[in-house]
């Protein structure tokens, strides 16, 4: 028995309908209804992954020595502070002045139990959601810079392998103390490789560079029995087959700017989509109105719905904004609308 086909058998022994649907559809299969990430998947919070600042502070510095500041135009999310020098300031000198952190010297049965008492989980009904920000070429842009960090892949190449290594080793080891503790069902990476109309790079020098290390962490994820999802922002579709190599189980947030149905042809079964919402010109545009909202959501589920594998999401800044969780809120009526709309798909 492949270790897909294990992870299937065990999706069986779920009691919960609502979560055996989410399940199904999130890695690949037909589901009774259409999932809505925002309705049936909840965020798992781990405080010593450290790959922000500590809860609640709007700056500050994360666990590789970085420092990190609150961005209102992304909603929140922390970016690297444009007035402090980068940490890598020579990537050939990155054992030196790179400071990775110690996951073997985390009590991490006392940092669980605080975690999960502070969180409301639900594991009987929602799937289990453990975001790892900062995937390799992620961390490697914050440390050094965006610009630097491309010209590193042509100037440098030995030195980025051996820091996408270390980086590797460094998520590895956080996969192996925390997934056993913190049960979560998906554990998703983030990794953005593209922007608006294409990838950062060449095929050629992700798959050099950043495609085996990713392999060795997919692996060590689905070793510890939980789900991978990959997330990737922008035009990604180029490496849909690479996705399929890797043998992730879904993949995220998949933007509208890409050919889904066509990644859809190259995934079959395998790989769930976790996406389709149009983020800029609909979900996080201040004019669109619930209408639009619902609109779009239908829009999502004609076009990527058929065949099953899809579930219903967008990186949207609005996650953090509870009013949005209201009713009449961009989140609120996307969910609405996904039950309205979706919840019968299948059964047309």
């Amino acid at each position: 028995m492949t270790e897909k086909e294990n992870r299937f058998r065990m999706m069986q022994k779920i009691k919960s309908e609502q979560k055996k649907n989410t399940l199904t559809a999130l890695t690949g299969g037909v589901p009774e209804s259409v999932p809505c990430w925002f309705r049936d998947c909840q965020m798992l919070f781990v405080s010593p992954m450290g790959e922000r600042p500590p809860l609640g502070e709007t700056e500050g510095y994360d666990a590789y020595g970085v420092h990190l500041t609150a961005s209102a135009a992304a909603g929140g999310a922390f970016t690297p502070t444009p007035t402090v020098p980068p940490v890598l300031r020579d990537i050939t000198e990155w054992k030196t002045q790179v400071k990775f952190p110690d996951y073997d010297s985390v009590d991490w049965e006392a940092a669980c139990a605080k975690d999960l008492a502070a969180q409301n989980l639900d594991r009987e009904n929602k799937v289990i959601d453990m975001f790892c920000a900062n995937g390799l070429f992620e961390r490697m842009h914050y440390l050094m810079g965006f610009e630097e960090t491309l010209c590193a892949l042509y100037e440098e190449p030995e030195a980025v392998m051996e820091l996408a290594e270390a980086i590797a080793d460094t998520k590895i080891s956080l996969i192996k103390h925390s997934l056993r503790l913190y049960r979560p069902d998906v554990f998703t990476f983030l990794d953005d490789y593209a922007h608006q109309d294409g990838l950062f790079m060449s095929l050629e020098m992700y798959r050099e560079f950043f495609k085996p290390q990713l392999k060795r962490i997919v692996d060590a994820v689905h070793e510890e029995g939980v789900l991978f999802k990959m997330h990737c922002c922008g035009k990604m579709q180029d490496l849909a087959q690479d996705y399929m190599d890797l043998g992730i189980d879904a993949l995220d947030p998949v933007m509208c700017m890409n050919d889904i149905p066509g990644m859809k042809e190259i995934f079959g079964h395998k790989v769930g989509i976790v996406g389709g919402l149009d983020v800029q010109n609909v979900i996080d545009n201040v004019k669109s109105t619930p209408k639009d909202v619902r609109k779009e959501v239908r829009r999502c589920i004609d076009s990527y719905a058929p065949g099953g594998g899809y579930m219903l999401y967008c990186a949207s800044v609005n996650v953090r904004n509870q009013k949005a969780w209201e009713p009449d809120g961009v989140i609120g009526a996307m969910i609405d609308e996904c039950g309205r709309y979706g919840n019968h798909y299948y059964k047309k």
